[in-house]
């Protein structure tokens, strides 16, 4: 497709009449025997027609028609800041708005936008859209060339945790031999996975690791008082969650949903059943938000 062609095709995709294009730096007749290949644009008009047309003048002067390639061009800096500054939904509409078409960069920028996404979406308890997103991410991991095994990783690892919240939140793309033996570090959600898991097989060590790791984070200070639970030091624990639940930090999501359990436990083994039912029953309520629909 020559120069004349494209300008053509692009200017009809945007119901722009040769009057529209023109402007008022050449005239239609001009831009008629461009069109038509009786005429080549000088390289100011070509300059001219491409931010007119909003694509990248190297599009209308480059032999092949790979306008994908040109609108990357374009907005690729727009991409890589918004990864940068972790706004992983603006770097996704970003995406988005290249169409369907990918690449093995994007289809990795794409994995870790949609594994950010569902990390937020985890923290604010939305687990279901969590999950979407967390197949999405898998599924982008598949569509490059690029070593993506260690972000498989971590998604099954928080795959095996959400589905022992609830056996509804399952993934469609990981199969279950995948999820059980995953092993990945890397981050602060699928350590705090891991730590726990190795807590309750009796192996502190990964949980004392991951208290000085990340020592005034909420999950290290959970894990401390299951620390103690594990010792029957009951009162010790119920002080510390206590303490955790007082915390500004702490709101509506997965770990509250934890906490209450906790404490439902350090109630009962301190004889204070009617705490206890309280935290019982509200950690029901808890889980029902947890597992509402996206």
């Amino acid at each position: 497709m020559n120069i004349g062609e494209k300008i053509k095709r692009l200017r009809l995709s945007k119901l722009m009449t040769q009057a529209d294009l023109a402007g008022s730096q050449i005239t239609r007749n001009m831009l008629s025997s461009i069109e038509h290949g009786t005429a080549l644009p000088s390289l100011p008009t070509a300059i001219y027609i491409a931010r007119r047309l909003n694509v990248p003048v190297g599009y209308l002067l480059a032999e092949e028609d790979n306008e994908f390639s040109y609108r990357k061009m374009a907005n690729i800096g727009n991409i890589r800041r918004a990864f940068a500054e972790k706004d992983y939904a603006g770097c996704l509409s970003l995406l988005a708005a290249l169409g369907e078409e990918k690449d093995d960069e994007l289809s990795l920028i794409r994995a870790e936008c949609e594994y950010g996404v569902a990390q937020d979406a985890f923290e604010k308890g939305r687990l279901r859209f969590a999950v979407a997103a967390l197949d999405r991410a898998y599924q982008a991991t598949t569509q490059t060339v690029y070593q993506t095994a260690w972000l498989r990783e971590r998604i099954a690892v928080c795959f095996r945790y959400l589905s022992g919240l609830s056996g509804t939140l399952v993934s469609d793309v990981l199969d279950v031999e995948e999820t059980e033996n995953a092993k990945a570090l890397g981050d602060f959600l699928v350590e705090y996975v891991l730590a726990l898991e190795a807590l309750e097989g009796g192996q502190a060590e990964m949980a004392m690791a991951y208290m000085r790791r990340y020592p005034t984070s909420l999950y290290a200070q959970r894990l401390s008082a299951l620390l103690l639970m594990k010792k029957e030091d009951y009162v010790g624990a119920q002080a510390a969650l206590e303490s955790l639940l007082a915390r500004d930090e702490l709101t509506f999501g997965v770990l509250l949903y934890e906490v209450f359990g906790d404490l439902e436990c350090c109630y009962r083994k301190n004889d204070d059943y009617k705490r206890a039912y309280e935290f019982s029953g509200s950690r029901l309520g808890i889980l029902e938000r947890l597992l509402e629909e996206i």
